[in-house]
């Protein structure tokens, strides 16, 4: 269904019609150094989103000292080139929106703006990514914003410090024990100049980039220019060394801390290890139906602790999936810092009646029906649209799992949750950190 979003109002007032089948008419080109665009082209849209995806993230750290640097090496594309000195300057004439993103699994790099300017943008993202100004001395130029951020948002935010520590305690061996941003003492003390040129020289090459189009243009047009700007950009040969698998869970792991401040509520982070994207079973669907079902606005745990017990002033949940299995975590902020052992009990128990209980085929369709119409509102418009495609050709390894998703949500059955519940949301499987506030200790 070629015009699917011209009638998603429709298709959110009638739940009957979220049965259909998404059918994008998603085109896939590969060029000879391996560079792969994938197109979608609609005409209904009077703008374009075109997006840069770097087959790497910090899961692809494996230099010890070297954490952070696929961030680091995201801040050093907005240096200029030779040809744009200011990259800002280059492109504010289009009223463009404009930024990036690092992650565990890739980095990406964004411009949404009015049809009309693909060609420049086209231009300007190939001089970009092929001649960018990279030297000793802009590397450790940058590098002084990227520990300031770190600073910001894990080391005086206690929030990113929980996280930061929740996946340091539950991966032993896997990359994704290290933050995005990197450790502290990697930033100030062990990255160098040659770990950069050497991340840019693998990864920054054709065979790890993907383009992805969105929105009113010309699939031949698009194509022939980007042929143009990227068709000579010679191809790297893949890293040395791998990630290495993280070894199975035994049994529970615990962290308690201190915050050093007063001023901040008591917090919880539990981690559950849960599968990487696929759709071969429905573990991972099962997980984020849960994930819906009892930590959203109205999900039944959310309003157990917070509304009707008022133990929490805050909790959420994310289960996604990731290129290799990753975590089901809760996030909580607790109204008394007394009361820890007491929301983890009401936690805990509700967790174990999934599993013995099982959940309702009411509750089950409600969810399904409600994670159908979200993901439909995803595809309202080019930036969310080459977003979706770019995560699951990224990290699931191919655009069409998509489709895939909406069509296997009906699949999923109250029996599968209870057997997910019961595989991977156990103590064995449990990483919990606590970090109380100062005086609370």
């Amino acid at each position: 269904m070629k015009r699917l979003l011209l009638f998603l109002y429709i298709l959110l007032l009638i739940p009957a019609v979220l049965t259909a089948q998404i059918n994008l008419d998603i085109e896939k080109t590969v060029l000879d150094n391996g560079l792969t665009i994938l197109t979608y082209e609609d005409h209904s849209f009077p703008t374009v989103s075109y997006q840069t995806f770097v087959n790497a993230g910090s899961r692809d750290e494996l230099r010890p000292g070297a954490s952070g640097i696929a961030h680091v090496f995201e801040h050093m594309m907005f240096r200029g080139t030779p040809t744009h000195p200011d990259y800002d300057e280059a492109i504010a004439h289009m009223g463009p929106q404009t930024n990036a993103y690092t992650g565990q699994d890739y980095t990406c790099y964004y411009v949404n703006a009015k049809a009309e300017f693909l060609p420049e943008i086209i231009a300007i993202e190939a001089d970009r990514i092929r001649n960018l100004d990279f030297t000793n001395e802009t590397f450790r130029r940058e590098l002084g914003p990227v520990k300031e951020e770190r600073r910001r948002f894990l080391d005086d935010d206690p929030g990113g410090y929980l996280e930061e520590q929740l996946w340091r305690l539950a991966y032993t061996r896997h990359t994704y024990e290290h933050p995005v941003i990197g450790w502290k003492n990697d930033l100030e003390k062990n990255m160098t100049f040659r770990d950069a040129a050497d991340f840019r020289e693998v990864f920054y090459s054709p065979n790890f980039v993907t383009i992805v189009i969105a929105g009113n243009f010309d699939t031949e047009a698009a194509l022939d220019l980007i042929q143009q700007h990227y068709g000579d950009w010679p191809s790297h040969l893949p890293p040395i060394g791998r990630i290495r698998k993280e070894p199975t869970q035994r049994k529970e792991r615990t962290m308690n801390l201190t915050w050093k401040s007063p001023e901040i509520p008591a917090k919880i982070a539990i981690g559950y290890h849960i599968p990487d994207l696929n759709y071969l079973d429905n573990d991972l669907l099962a997980l984020q139906i849960l994930e819906r079902m009892f930590f959203s606005e109205s999900g039944k745990i959310r309003k157990t602790l917070k509304d009707e017990m008022a133990l929490v002033e805050s909790i959420r949940a994310n289960a996604e999936g990731m290129k290799d299995p990753g975590l089901f975590t809760i996030w909580i902020d607790l109204a008394d810092p007394e009361k820890i052992d007491t929301t983890l009990n009401v936690f805990y128990s509700h967790i174990d009646s999934i599993k013995e209980n099982g959940v309702s085929e009411e509750d089950l369709k409600r969810v399904i029906n409600s994670m159908k119409a979200d993901y439909l509102y995803r595809l309202n418009r080019p930036a969310r649209i080459v977003g979706t495609i770019g995560y699951y050709h990224l990290v699931g390894g191919n655009y069409k799992m998509m489709f895939e998703y909406y069509e296997k949500l009906d699949t999923v059955t109250v029996e599968d949750l209870k057997n997910a519940a019961s595989e991977y949301l156990k103590k064995s499987n449990r990483n919990v950190v606590v970090l109380k506030p100062a005086d609370a200790a």
